[in-house]
Order: C-alpha cells, then structure tokens, then sequence
C-alpha cells in the first residue's frame, strides 16, 4: 500500500494542498516542503527531536525528507501545503538548499507569526479550490508571499553544496525503504531484507533508520501493522487471530503486545470499547488513518475558518 500523500492526483506537480481528517500516520518523509494548519481538534507531531503538542490553530513546518508521525485520540482536522523546492529553481534556485530551523509555529508563543502564516494558507487554499479565473497565478502569488515571510521571519539555514549530493541521495534511500516496507509489512519482514535490496552493511542501515526516522526499523514495523490492524478491528468482523495474521504479526502473543504499546489496550479491549462507545465516538473512531475531504466539503470547511473568531 502507497503512502496515502502520494495518491492525491493534483493539477501542479510543483505544489500540493489538501484537508484531511486525520487519527494516525506512521513516521513518513516528503521530498517537498510541507506547511500544516491545524483547523480543529490536537494530535502530537512526533520527529527525531522529539514530540510536539499541537491544537487548532498551530503551524507546523517540515523540511524535504524530513521524518514525522502524526499521532491524535480523535481525528484532526489538518490543512497541508506542499511544495517542491522545484517551484523557486527558476528565481531563487537557493531553496534547493534551504532548510528551516523551526518545525512549530504555536498560537501562544507565536501569535502575530501564526496569523500572518493562518491567513496565506486559508486565502491560498480557497483559491485552490475555489478555481476561479486567475487562480493559479493567485495561488503562486500566495505561495512566494508565504515562503518570504517565512524565510523573513524564522531561523534557517543553507545545506552545503558538498553536502546536497548526499541530502538527495540519503532521501532517496528513506522512501526505497518506505516503499519496501509498505509493500512488505503483510510478510516476514528483517532488517537483512532491506538491507540486500539496498546493497548495505546491516549495522550502518540499523543505526541509519533510527537516525532518520527517530524509532527502531522493528518499531516502525509494529506501528505499521498495529495501525493496519486497528482498522480491521473497527471495519470488519474478523476473528482476531486472522486480523494479526493478515497484518504480518507471527503471533497472538506478538500482536497483543504491539497492539498494548501502541494503544494502550489489547486488541480484544479496543474491539470491545468500540462497541460499547456512543454512536459519535465510533463514527470517529471507523475513520481510517486518513479521510481526505472533496473539494466542496473542502470549500464549505475553508470558508467557516476564514470567518472571524473561529481561532
């Protein structure tokens, strides 16, 4: 299965914006930028310097190839801006080697900052969406008025020229193993397995992974298959031995325990409190790891949040 970012079909390759109802994403890279306002509800943002606490109204900002799980108790509500450092190569060819200091713009902290930056990106997405005449040239407009207020605004710095080869290379690598493990989590999946596709010294790539994407290859591997298997749980009426099986747990006694560290219960217990849930909660609870909204419901969203008061 696809990173679910990448099955979006967009207009503009160099560009991407969408609302999406999200629970949960297993640590994950983007080769773009990706700017995110948080529009309703909280979720932790998780990188390998550790975890933010984000609620509406907040800002992250992630640079390309930079790792991120997503993780909220109910669904969140999210607008996400992505753009290809391919966007500026023709003006300002420098943000192919421009890295941000800063992942979280906070309403508390940064008031001022996360207005100014809340307003590009709802007057930005409603254009997106809105697709009246001249739109795409609004829509570039309020990208670069984005970027150099941001680049005016928040600490970064350039990656070395000496360095960018290996910056691409080493991002490259991260989605290769993605794309293996997503392709491969149903199965016996080792270590060794990646590292023979990739042609690497299984230490090095041990201590690569962690160092890119802040857990253990192993932990990853757990989450991926727990949050398969929570779905599973919610949609279907499949005997739990099989949903384990099905995931790529090897047993009973592994799937309980993965499912207890992610979850804080037993596969069993989070069936059983999803049933005994008021009807709400389990609709919010049936939501897959993430809903993307159409277009209109995307408009009807992007208007009421635009309206005073709603931050």
């Amino acid at each position: 299965m696809k990173s679910e970012y990448e099955i979006i079909s967009h207009n503009n390759s160099n560009f991407h914006i969408f609302l999406v109802n999200l629970l949960y994403r297993t640590p994950h890279i983007h080769k773009d930028y990706e700017i995110s306002l948080v529009v309703e509800g909280s979720f932790s943002l998780i990188t390998p310097d550790g975890t933010s606490a984000l609620s509406a109204g907040d800002i992250f900002v992630m640079n390309p190839f930079g790792s991120h799980e997503l993780k909220a108790d109910v669904p969140a509500l999210i607008l996400s801006l992505q753009v290809s450092p391919a966007f500026f190569t023709s003006y300002y060819p420098q943000m192919e080697q421009t890295e941000f200091d800063v992942s979280l713009l906070s309403c508390s902290l940064n008031p001022a900052v996360c207005k100014h930056v809340r307003e590009l990106l709802l007057d930005l997405a409603r254009a997106y969406y809105g697709k009246e005449d001249y739109s795409s040239l609004k829509c570039a407009s309020l990208i670069n008025q984005l970027f150099f207020y941001l680049l005016s605004t928040q600490a970064h710095h350039p990656i070395p020229e000496k360095e960018k080869k290996s910056f691409l290379t080493k991002g490259t690598r991260m989605r290769n193993i993605l794309c293996y493990i997503e392709t491969h989590y149903t199965e016996k999946l080792l270590l060794s397995d990646i590292a023979g596709q990739e042609k690497l010294d299984l230490y090095y790539l041990s201590h690569f992974f962690k160092e890119c994407f802040g857990v253990t290859f192993q932990d990853y591997v757990t989450k991926l298959r727990c949050e398969r298997a929570r779905q599973l749980l919610l949609l279907t009426d499949y005997p739990l031995l099989d949903i384990g099986i099905s995931c790529g747990f090897s047993d009973t006694k592994y799937f309980n325990k993965g499912f207890h560290k992610q979850y804080g219960c037993t596969p069993k217990e989070y069936r059983k409190n999803f049933q005994n849930a008021r009807l709400e909660q389990q609709q919010k609870s049936m939501l897959t790891t993430q809903e993307f909204l159409s277009e209109s419901a995307s408009l009807i969203t992007l208007e009421k949040a635009a309206s005073p008061n709603f931050f």
